[in-house]
């Protein structure tokens, strides 16, 4: 499944993050193009230039036809520098905004399951998405989170063991203190 039928949307998980990495990247394809841009003219204009030198020879017919040809390409030249400019920008955004879902998607996973680990829940994970990003990072903390379930368990046994001995040396008070520390355990793991 990619991200066809998706809305822009559905990409922005962290808005801040995305859209201050998609507006860099705008400004710096809207200057780079605009440099470009510039130099294009530049070079159009010194051309037309020359052709003007030229054509102020009334009997050179070509450098009249180029003359005139430059003088109405200008322009065009100008708004299609412009369109290009825009369309690099707005599909470079665009394409930030996907590439940063790639990354902001496990991030708020990941801290979105770190609250629930400092909550005292420890249930199980799902795997990243085949198209995310840090997948070597969630899987340093899917091995810590499994040794934290691991932990959890064996505390739960031991908590039942001490209730069971707590219980037969008298004190069902205590035993029961052990059997509600199991209970929340064994239930850290479940959620």
């Amino acid at each position: 499944m990619g991200y066809k039928g998706r809305r822009l949307k559905n990409f922005l998980i962290d808005r801040e993050f995305q859209f201050r990495y998609a507006g860099q990247m705008a400004v710096v394809s809207a200057g780079l193009t605009g440099m470009l841009g510039f130099i294009i003219y530049r070079f159009n204009a010194e051309a037309s230039r020359v052709v003007d030198v030229r054509a102020m020879d009334p009997t050179d017919a070509d450098a009249q036809v180029l003359k005139e040809a430059f003088a109405r390409s200008g322009f065009h030249l100008l708004l299609a520098l412009i369109g290009f400019g825009v369309v690099l920008s707005v599909v470079l955004a665009l394409w930030q905004i996907v590439t940063t879902h790639k990354v902001a998607g496990p991030l708020y996973y990941i801290a979105h399951q770190a609250r629930r680990i400092r909550d005292g829940y420890l249930g199980p994970l799902h795997p990243l998405r085949k198209g995310d990003m840090l997948h070597d990072f969630f899987e340093n903390f899917r091995e810590m989170h499994h040794a934290l379930r691991e932990r959890a368990r064996s505390e739960a046994e031991i908590y039942g063991r001490l209730a069971a001995s707590v219980e037969k040396a008298g004190d069902p008070e205590s035993a029961e203190e052990l059997r509600t520390l199991q209970k929340e355990r064994e239930e850290a793991l479940k959620k």
